[in-house]
C-alpha cells in the first residue's frame, strides 16, 4: 500500500475566494438623549403694558391728515416728501422733524434710534404711501432674481413673487415700530386713501375705500398695516347727500371715521363713537377720545 507523503505547507498567500475569516461588524454607539429644553415658567397677571398707541391715518389728499397728526401728543415727523414744510402748528411755529430722511433704510434707521424721541410722544411717518416707492426701489436694488440676475424692476421676479419681497419689507417697518412702541412712545402712519376692488366670496365685488398700499389677493400690504393698527381714523366729508340727477352733494363737515362700514375701512380698539368732529384745523377731539378719554 502506497504512503502518501505529507505535502509542504505553501507560503502563497491565499485565493481569492477562498475560505475567509467572518468580519467583526462594529456596532455604532447608542445615541445619546438630548437634554429637553427648559420649560418657560408662565404667570398670570393684568394685561396693562404701557405701550404707545399703533394709528394709521388715511385720507384723500388735502382732508387734513397732517394737519390731524399734529394735533397728537408732541409729535415729531419723519416726513418722505416736503409736504409738512407748509403745514405750521396752532401756535403759528413750524413742525418738528428728523432731517435727511431720503431712502427706505433712512426711514428704518430714524425709528430704530430711539434717543431721537426722547423729548416727544409721537412719531409720524408722512406717507407711508411714498414709502412703499422707497420699499419697492429697495427690493429692486437689493434683491437679486430666482436665476440671479440684477431686477430691472418689481416684475423681474415673476409672477407675483417681486410683491412678495416688497409685503416682506415693508413688514420690516412694523417691526420697527412696534420696537418703538414698546418704549412707550406712539405711532402714526399716514397714507393717502384709494378705492380698492374687493373680492366677495359671498356676491358682486364692491369698492372700498382705505390706506393706498399695494393689495393683492395674495399680498396685500394694505391689510397687513390695517391689522398692525390699534385705530385706523379716516377723514372724510360727514354727510353725503344724493340729489335727484343722483350725484352726490358733499358738504363741508369734516369728520373722522372710527367704525368701517363696507365702503371704507376704519377701526379705533377705545373709540366707541364711530364719528368724530374734526370741525377745523385745531379740532384734536379725536386725540382727546384717544389719549384722555375725552367725549
Amino acid at each position: 500500500m502506497a504512503i502518501r507523503k505529507p505535502t509542504k505547507k505553501s507560503n502563497m498567500p491565499a485565493m481569492p475566494g477562498g475560505p475567509k475569516k467572518p468580519a467583526t461588524t462594529k456596532m455604532p454607539p447608542p445615541p445619546v438623549a438630548e437634554k429637553a429644553a427648559p420649560k418657560k415658567k408662565f404667570t398670570v397677571e393684568t394685561w396693562d403694558d404701557e405701550r404707545g398707541e399703533q394709528i394709521v391715518i388715511y385720507a384723500d389728499t388735502g382732508a387734513g391728515k397732517t394737519s390731524l397728526a399734529r394735533l397728537a401728543p408732541r409729535p415729531v415727523f419723519i416726513g418722505c416728501d416736503d409736504g409738512g414744510n407748509k403745514i405750521l402748528n396752532p401756535d403759528g411755529s413750524h413742525l418738528k422733524r428728523v432731517p435727511g430722511v431720503e431712502t427706505f433704510e433712512d426711514v428704518r434707521s430714524a425709528l430704530q434710534q430711539h434717543d431721537l424721541y426722547a423729548d416727544f410722544d409721537t412719531a409720524v411717518i408722512d406717507t407711508a404711501t411714498i414709502l412703499e416707492d422707497w420699499a419697492e426701489d429697495f427690493v429692486v436694488r437689493t434683491i437679486k432674481t430666482e436665476g440671479g440676475a440684477v431686477a430691472k424692476n418689481i416684475l423681474s421676479y415673476g409672477y407675483n413673487k417681486g410683491y412678495k419681497h416688497l409685503y416682506n419689507t415693508m413688514k420690516l417697518i412694523l417691526q420697527d415700530c412696534d420696537a418703538l412702541v414698546r418704549t412707550g412712545k406712539n405711532v402714526i402712519i399716514v397714507c393717502q386713501g384709494i378705492n380698492n376692488n374687493v373680492p366677495n366670496p359671498g356676491g358682486q365685488d364692491f369698492l372700498r375705500h382705505g390706506p393706498r398700499l399695494h393689495t393683492d389677493k395674495a399680498w396685500s400690504i394694505e391689510a397687513l398695516y390695517c391689522e398692525w393698527a390699534d385705530h385706523i381714523l379716516r377723514i372724510a366729508y360727514f354727510d353725503n347727500t344724493v340729489g335727484k340727477d343722483k350725484k352726490v352733494l358733499g358738504t363741508n363737515t369734516r369728520a373722522i371715521f372710527t367704525d368701517a362700514e363696507p365702503h371704507f375701512r376704519a377701526k379705533s380698539r377705545t373709540v366707541h363713537e364711530p364719528v368724530v368732529a374734526f370741525a377745523d384745523d385745531k379740532d384734536d377731539s379725536i386725540w382727546q377720545y384717544i389719549f384722555g378719554g375725552g367725549e
